[in-house]
């Protein structure tokens, strides 16, 4: 027989990492969810209380910045949806993780269709007995009306935000 308390500690650090891998996942199923419904609240709860977000606008630091962040950011919007497609946790060590998230986001901008490829680049900590962002960093494959992606997302310029110049993406051929 092997070390019964060598076992029981693999498998506890077994169970430990999935439960966690699981959390996170719960984590980023639920940011898209709560934007979306403009629940900033719950929203900010997702983040740890010093968090720092990275977006279009630069690095937003604190919970409650976070937030006001979102409430005017998406006031820009009509109807939003957002959607991770995957979400690779490629460390979780103890209260500490980090992570990649594919996803897209729909977004209704001046009564038409806007279509988003995203990456988010994240970190995780166990604050308060749960996972949350500890950091997140968004960057763009596109942004542009959907009516313009199946000429247009092949383009250098693919950022194509409404009333600004159009730029190159954030990575993929053909990126800065």
């Amino acid at each position: 027989m092997g070390d019964t308390d060598g076992e029981i500690g693999l498998v506890g650090g077994r169970l430990e990492y999935l439960e966690s891998r699981a959390a996170i996942g719960d984590l980023v199923a639920a940011y898209g969810r709560v934007i979306d419904d403009r629940d900033w609240q719950s929203l900010g709860q997702l983040y740890c209380e010093n968090a720092t977000f990275d977006s279009v606008e630069g690095p937003s630091t604190g919970r409650n910045r976070i937030v006001e962040y979102y409430e005017k950011r998406t006031s820009m919007f009509g109807v939003t949806y957002h959607y991770p497609h995957s979400v690779e946790v490629t460390e979780v060590d103890g209260d500490l993780g980090k992570g990649v998230v594919c996803a897209h986001a729909e977004l209704a901008i001046d009564g038409k269709a806007f279509w988003i490829a995203l990456r988010y680049f994240d970190s995780y900590k166990r604050e308060d007995s749960r996972w949350r962002f500890a950091e997140r960093r968004v960057e763009q494959l596109y942004a542009m009306e959907l009516s313009e992606l199946p000429d247009g997302m092949d383009l250098l310029l693919r950022k194509r935000w409404p009333g600004t110049e159009p730029a190159p993406a954030d990575w993929g051929p053909g990126s800065s």
